[in-house]
């Protein structure tokens, strides 16, 4: 890590926003500013961002007991940023960029791990629809769920634009912001309460606009309650009329939810946007071969479990919540609710295929007083030519109506897995031919070779 600009950068973020606020120090005059932000398609900027979390995850046992774990986030990343489209307003809503720094640091408790983005996904398209979060995508491989989390950082450069306000305003006047522009800078699914605003500050005779946004939110993420906090200091430019320089701190209390532990965190983010003429990454042969609008294919994510014997890709409202080499757990999230879990093991290989009827023996040994009775079997051959049994059921769990599709699938050299998918039957409808998609996906492939033992040596 670049240690001495990490440094300088929150130095700065603490000048921003301590106790000397010069939004709410300057004196009030009647000259009114358009601080509406104004962009055009085919601008050019570097986006340098600092980002630093501290804080606690917060984790509940099986037994209901709570614990907490500590940890920390540093993490640098710049890209070229070319935009694509702007919308009538004049705020951007489609753009290019190409990562060609990005390093992160994360710890929890004595654990320590150093996530990257692999070299051919630098290339990443950003594009949003109105009051909505920035989704982010690499239009030649699909990310993975890690890479993803590494970029989406809080206040995405195309988004943070919502925060400014849409009527003149003169210094020292303030204004609400809105429900959905929050939502849409920190990534949240839904605003329940918000006492957001911005405020005016001095300008500079250069025409640079000091505004300060503070305020506090309950919203939810992923379904998941979560208290926020936000203090955020922007450089407006006047003359250009766009962001120079963006500083947020954000505390954040979350709680445990259906895909991961909660939060009891600060997070303190620096992003500077500064104009550059050309890119050397972004070139017009680049821009002019990149789709115009994102295929299924690239949304998806990437995954490769720890044992390696099966890849896949699948729809961004799944999430890894378990990757063990011989069992993978998957849940499905849709608007906030946990629709569906989907476990995913590798089977030892098997010269000889087992019958459909044998299989359904197995499935209902294994679901042993849960088991109901069998909805549907059958077996296919897919494109891949793997042969594929599909098994529904339904039965019931502490008197709540479960369904289960079991998936076996084989190739000809005797490669296996299992998945089962588990969900409440009220939830079919919704669910769909969710199954169906994600298993599509999956390639079987060759365990990695063993390795030799390290041999001890003798003291």
């Amino acid at each position: 890590m670049d240690s001495n600009r990490t440094v300088a950068l929150f130095s700065l973020l603490l000048l921003l926003l301590g106790a000397a606020n010069p939004a709410a120090a300057a004196a009030p005059t009647s000259e009114k500013h358009l601080l509406s932000a104004q962009h055009r398609a085919g601008e050019l900027a570097r986006v340098q961002i600092a980002l630093q979390v501290g804080g606690d995850l917060k984790l509940v046992d099986n037994q209901g007991k709570p614990s907490e774990l500590p940890m920390s986030v540093v993490a640098n990343l710049a890209y070229d940023e070319a935009l694509l489209a702007v919308a009538p307003d004049g705020k951007p809503i489609r753009s290019a960029r190409y990562y060609d720094d990005v390093r992160a640091v994360i710890k929890i408790a004595k654990g320590g791990e150093k996530p990257s983005i692999d070299s051919a996904r630098r290339l990443i398209l950003a594009e949003r629809k109105p009051d909505e979060a920035a989704q982010l995508y690499c239009p030649t491989s699909p990310l993975k769920r890690e890479e993803l989390d590494l970029l989406d950082v809080p206040g995405n450069s195309l988004v943070f634009d919502d925060l400014l306000p849409s009527e003149p305003v003169a210094k020292g006047e303030s204004w609400k912001v809105s429900d959905k522009a929050l939502a849409a800078l920190l990534s949240l699914d839904a605003v329940s309460w918000c006492d957001a605003s911005g405020l005016l500050g001095d300008i500079t005779a250069e025409g640079i606009a000091d505004i300060a946004v503070g305020g506090t939110a309950n919203a939810a993420v992923a379904g998941i309650s979560t208290e926020i906090e936000l203090k955020i200091k922007i450089k407006f430019d006047t003359k250009a009329r766009q962001i120079r320089q963006f500083a947020m701190l954000l505390k954040e209390n979350r709680a445990v939810g259906h895909i991961g532990p909660g939060l009891d965190t600060v997070a303190k983010v620096i992003i500077q946007v500064t104009p550059i003429p050309h890119s050397q990454h972004l070139t017009a042969a680049v821009l002019q071969d990149l789709p115009t609008e994102a295929p299924a294919e690239v949304l998806a994510l990437g995954y490769e479990p720890l044992g390696r014997q099966y890849r896949m890709q699948y729809d961004r409202r799944w999430f890894v919540t378990e990757d063990e080499p011989k069992l993978t757990v998957l849940r499905l999230v849709d608007r906030g609710e946990l629709v569906a879990q989907c476990n995913i093991s590798p089977l030892p290989k098997l010269e000889k295929p087992i019958p459909l009827a044998e299989y359904q023996r197995d499935v209902e040994r294994s679901l042993g007083k849960n088991f109901g009775k069998f909805v549907s079997a059958g077996q296919t051959i897919n494109e891949a030519g793997y042969a594929v049994f599909r098994v529904v059921v339904h039965g019931e769990v502490g008197g709540l109506p479960i369904e289960w599709i079991y998936y076996l699938m084989q190739d000809r050299s005797g490669k296996r897995v299992s998945l089962a998918f588990t969900l409440e039957q009220s939830l079919s409808e919704r669910f769909a031919e969710t199954d169906r998609a994600l298993v599509s996906t999956i390639t079987l492939t060759d365990p990695p070779a063993p390795t030799a033992a390290k041999p001890v040596e003798k003291k």
